[in-house]
């Protein structure tokens, strides 16, 4: 039953915040375009207005971060738990680091094989995390179900 109620609490969280969420990235990815056409500024940082579509994953990432936590009161699991929502902050702050090499610099394809590694890296973080947490936690509900139960 416990597994039961932790994918309840998740899941009404995800499905309050989805709309807001969406609405808000396609917002900024339209203000982004607009702004590309019609607005003289260099274009990494009208793109980096465009990245603020983020921003509502990380106030995701840190709300589910929150009810995590009261799922268990281990010590490294409370301390492990809101490191997702950190490593989000550090890519989208990497992903601004990006933008200014590219703006101040000429790193022709380079900037391409950053942003793969980026992701890549981020995507294998995501698996590693899930394997560390949910031995700590077997209860522990992964993005990936949390997903499959929003659907």
């Amino acid at each position: 039953m416990r597994r039961e109620q932790h994918i309840r609490q998740l899941v009404d969280y995800a499905r309050r915040g989805k709309a807001k969420t969406f609405i808000l990235a396609v917002g900024s990815f339209i203000l982004t375009g607009t702004l590309l056409r019609t607005v003289e500024l260099s274009a990494p940082i009208v793109f980096s207005i465009g990245f603020l579509g983020i921003i509502p994953l990380l106030v995701r990432e840190w709300k589910l971060g929150t009810i995590r936590r009261s799922f268990n009161d281990d010590a490294m699991y409370q301390r492990l738990i809101r490191l997702p929502f950190w490593m989000t902050l550090f890519g989208l702050c990497l992903l601004y680091v990006i933008l200014g090499w590219v703006e101040f610099g000429t790193p022709a394809r380079s900037v391409f094989l950053t942003i793969a590694a980026l992701c890549l890296g981020m995507f294998l973080f995501q698996r590693t995390f899930d394997r560390v947490i949910l031995k700590l936690e077997p209860d522990y509900i992964t993005d990936r179900e949390l997903h499959r139960e929003v659907k």
